[in-house]
């Protein structure tokens, strides 16, 4: 059953961020994504994540910092998920 185009866009949303991040593995990134359900949902995480932080980097309420430095150190947390993916990949 092929791909509606809304569910193309929805992919390549969720893709993008990580292939921006890390352009080298940009094919074994796809290849994870097409295989794996946990890898998909580790994308949509990273990508929901970026989005909030880009949000609260901007955001003017007294929040902001903290809640912008919380998304930060989750980037990276998802980040270094995302590596171990990889290297699991090419062994």
């Amino acid at each position: 059953m092929p791909f509606s185009d809304r569910q193309i866009r929805a992919r390549e949303a969720a893709l993008a961020p990580l292939l921006e991040k890390f352009p080298e593995a940009a094919a074994m990134i796809r290849q994870l994504f097409q295989r794996s359900p946990s890898f998909r949902s580790l994308c949509e995480d990273y990508r929901d994540c970026l989005v909030a932080w880009r949000h609260w980097r901007r955001a003017a309420s007294e929040d902001a910092p903290a809640l912008c430095l919380s998304y930060a150190e989750l980037l990276g947390e998802l980040e270094e998920e995302v590596r171990q993916y990889l290297e699991m990949a090419e062994t």
